[in-house]
């Protein structure tokens, strides 16, 4: 039972990966700061070099299996509109792709302009204390 659950936890990591790598390439380009966000999203998980390099080389090779606890959901999305925004451009392709995710996780689509918005706002803040 223990080795069902790490596995399923192992293809749960490895798919949220995948999805910010096709995520980042939706625009048709990857960005350092992009692939910085993907390097540090797979040390914080835990996924081997091998099996991110897997990854990078051939996305297909990864099935998605979404998260089923309410953090796991919501860090998922995290992860997705952070990626989004990386590049500082909200690009119309990857915000319809978060938003997809966002319904098939269980929420409204519009979960990911409140995001987006607690981003923007989160940035304004700083901005003004450093004024």
């Amino acid at each position: 039972m223990d080795q069902e659950l790490n596995n399923l936890k192992e293809k749960q990591r490895l798919g949220q990966l995948k999805n910010l790598v096709m995520l980042a390439s939706a625009d048709g380009r990857f960005t350092d700061s992009e692939m910085a966000v993907l390097l540090a999203v797979a040390s914080r998980e835990q996924i081997s070099p091998e099996d991110f390099d897997r990854l990078m080389e051939d996305p297909d090779s990864v099935d998605i299996v979404l998260p089923e606890d309410e953090d796991s959901k919501l860090a998922y999305l995290r992860d997705m509109v952070a990626m989004m925004m990386i590049d500082g451009e909200l690009d119309e392709q990857e915000l319809a792709i978060c938003k997809l995710y966002a319904i098939a996780l269980g929420y409204r689509g519009s979960i990911v302009d409140g995001m987006i918005a607690g981003v923007i706002d989160s940035l304004d803040a700083a901005d003004e204390t450093s004024e």
